[in-house]
């Protein structure tokens, strides 16, 4: 009767709780793009099975003069050699638990949102690619300095205008999605390191202006992924500890994913990034040295970095993370491209499957450094918490679907759920500002 009788309040109280802080991503992902018209074509349904999140590359714009950095807003299309095949393939997937995003963007593709009437443009051809191919969200790969850079004073808190049409185009796609679906759209990122991290150079910071920060403070609650682009940097990047690292090598790929979980004060009065939390990063390399003209790592490299970064190995190189301990919700791995990981027999992929091999079972809000530990996971009736804060911190439970299904207030610093009652699937516990991803049996 009381387990019924809080199942009812939680449910009521779901409507007055926004879930769009809630993903319904994997516990531990894989995102792969997938190049839908060039490269080696791969079906969808055919990909390898380690890929849980796809991205579909891309929505691009282009210019009709044959130049990237001369792109048209109104000239947004997306082509497919196949379309029948992924009409097709994209239900199959998402009947296996998988996510199909499309990527809008690109090297090539990309372009800059000057007025209010391209955040329309871009907002009804994005709407209408959701619902003509069936897709769970959008990723955000903007690229070139023509398109992104805020030279004219832009900051981390206020950035140019075209920075925050961006910002404007997406809260209005998160808005119609939640109303039209009744669920969360998810919301993946994949920046260059010059507009993110780059804010620790005086070069980077004054030339390229730090354009991603903005959109990932504003919209932090909202994003699901951070995926920065790990390669192409030739010319290396700070780190936290002012040194600069370079590309290929674990020191770059844990200073550079560490600088984003933490957050940093950038050059030439750019403001302050705030960080992200690392259950929303997942470390972004090439899938082989024919994927990006450079910045490939060997598994070898990558499996040290990123069992260091979550804590499970030795330091691989010389920089040494600030956060003891590491970060053990580091959320995955992705790479550009599917196709091009396909023709190195899948490297990339059968890489990610030999480290993370399982759910994490401590969350740890990696800015404030309070964490819980939750456990067994898989769950199959009662949830044990510990590391609790004594009295009042709330605790809930939010379904695949980001409703609240479970809520409750701690009395001591450990607390036992019992969800015998609830259907098997992904559930998502938060203790104030923590989450972890569950497993319900």
């Amino acid at each position: 009767m009381k387990k019924a009788f809080l199942l009812r309040i939680a449910l009521t109280i779901s409507a007055l709780i926004p879930s769009s802080i809630f993903s319904q991503l994997p516990c531990n992902v894989l995102v792969g793009y997938w190049q839908s018209s060039w490269g080696t074509t791969v079906r969808l349904k055919d990909i390898n099975s380690n890929y849980n999140v796809i991205n579909i590359a891309f929505l691009e714009a282009g210019g009709g003069d044959g130049s990237s950095d001369n792109n048209n807003i109104s000239a947004l299309n997306f082509t497919a050699t196949n379309n029948s095949g992924l009409l097709a393939d994209i239900p199959v997937l998402q009947a296996a638990g998988k996510k199909v995003l499309m990527s809008i963007g690109g090297g090539t593709g990309s372009f800059k949102l000057s007025s209010s009437a391209d955040v329309t443009t871009l907002v009804n051809k994005v709407k209408t690619m959701i619902q003509t191919y069936g897709l769970d969200g959008i990723d955000i790969d903007l690229e070139r300095s023509v398109y992104l850079s805020q030279t004219s004073g832009g900051t981390v808190t206020s950035p140019e205008t075209h920075i925050s049409n961006v910002i404007s185009a997406i809260q209005q796609l998160l808005t119609w999605y939640q109303s039209t679906y009744g669920k969360k759209m998810l919301l993946t990122l994949v920046p260059e390191v010059a507009y993110t991290v780059g804010g620790l150079s005086d070069y980077m910071s004054k030339t390229y202006g730090v354009a991603y920060l903005p959109i990932i403070q504003t919209l932090s609650a909202d994003i699901d992924l951070v995926m920065v682009q790990l390669y192409n940097c030739s010319g290396g990047s700070y780190g936290l500890d002012n040194k600069v690292y370079y590309e290929a090598t674990a020191d770059f790929i844990v200073s550079q994913t560490e600088a984003m979980i933490k957050g940093f004060t950038c050059l030439n009065s750019k403001g302050t990034y705030s960080g992200i939390d690392a259950s929303k990063i997942a470390v972004c390399l090439p899938a082989s040295s024919a994927a990006a003209s450079s910045g490939y790592t060997t598994p070898a490299t990558v499996k040290s970095a990123i069992n260091y970064l979550m804590g499970t190995g030795s330091k691989p190189g010389s920089y040494t993370l600030k956060t003891t301990g590491g970060y053990p919700a580091l959320k995955g791995m992705a790479t550009w491209s599917v196709n091009t990981d396909l023709d190195g027999s899948y490297a990339y992929a059968t890489n990610y499957a030999s480290i993370f091999t399982s759910c994490p079972t401590t969350a740890v809000n990696e800015i404030s450094g309070n964490s819980f530990i939750a456990y067994p996971n898989p769950v199959a009736d009662q949830l044990r918490i510990d590391g609790l804060n004594g009295t009042g911190e709330k605790v809930i439970l939010y379904n695949a679907l980001g409703q609240v299904v479970l809520q409750e207030i701690t009395t001591s610093n450990t607390m036992n759920l019992e969800l015998s009652s609830l259907p098997a699937g992904f559930y998502t516990l938060q203790v104030s500002n923590s989450s972890m991803k569950l497993m319900k049996n």
